[in-house]
């Protein structure tokens, strides 16, 4: 008896806890606001974020099943999850370089993110026995050639000045965008296309945030660099828990 009231006085505990972080959130991080919590793309109330989005790494569960039971995969689906595994390892490795350079926190906050869709990109990869490109995990290191040479483009670019390391930050976003919705488009595997619902509306939140930072600094209108003004709209109407209109939408790739 005493065991179990030392149980339930402890759930209450956390169940409160639980309650009250989301309100102590006082800053939106992946904008580069200073608040008293975090309130990334999940648990937030002052920014952007996505109510039915799977959490980073969510799709941890999904490798626990068999590797028997999936169903064999093709030229294509491979090629998306070997590439987008390296896309978001550049994208990571960019906003190293640019933090570094200009200390703007939006890069130093959505690394974080990036750094879990790495993770949920290695879990597919590794769950369907494929060799993992991400030989090494030092910054600027790439097995694909061409996102080794974006990778040093982008560079180039973000260190001419912070407005233009936040241009970086929305084409990298915007790239990702694009990718990610072809490869959903390009599988039938229900585990691969959770994985790439949380990297797109990952990305979603992150353009929405580099374009608050880039208008905010810059003083000017952020121009699209990659989508069309339709998909752009789409992204920056997506449905979210705060800040944006409630509408109901079709998701893309369903």
């Amino acid at each position: 008896m005493r065991k179990m009231f030392m149980l339930l006085t402890v759930f209450a505990f956390v169940m409160m806890f639980l309650g009250t972080s989301t309100v102590m959130a006082g800053g939106d991080q992946n904008r580069g606001e200073i608040g008293q919590g975090s309130t990334y793309e999940n648990n937030c109330e002052d920014q952007p974020c996505f109510e039915d989005a799977p959490i980073p790494g969510s799709s941890d569960t999904l490798i626990m099943q068999s590797a028997d039971e999936t169903s064999e995969l093709d030229d294509t689906e491979i090629h998306h999850l070997l590439f987008i595994r390296e896309e978001e390892k550049m994208a990571r490795d960019v906003y190293r370089v640019l933090y570094e350079k200009w200390g703007n926190p939006i890069f130093a906050n959505i690394i974080e993110s990036e750094q879990a869709h790495m993770d949920a990109m290695a879990n597919l990869i590794a769950f369907y026995g494929l060799d993992d490109p991400v030989t090494s995990d030092e910054t600027g290191a790439f097995t694909n050639d061409d996102i080794a040479g974006l990778y040093s483009y982008l560079v180039d670019w973000g260190s001419q000045s912070e407005t233009d390391a936040l241009l970086v930050g929305g084409y990298i976003e915007e790239y990702d965008i694009l990718d990610i919705w072809k490869a959903y488009d390009e599988t039938g595997e229900e585990r691969i296309k959770t994985v790439y619902q949380n990297l797109y509306e990952g990305s979603y939140n992150h353009l929405d945030a580099f374009v608050y930072v880039y208008e905010l600094v810059a003083g000017e209108s952020y121009v699209l660099q990659l989508l069309t003004e339709e998909n752009y709209d789409y992204v920056m109407n997506f449905d979210t828990q705060a800040n944006q209109a409630q509408k109901p939408k079709q998701q893309k790739g369903k």
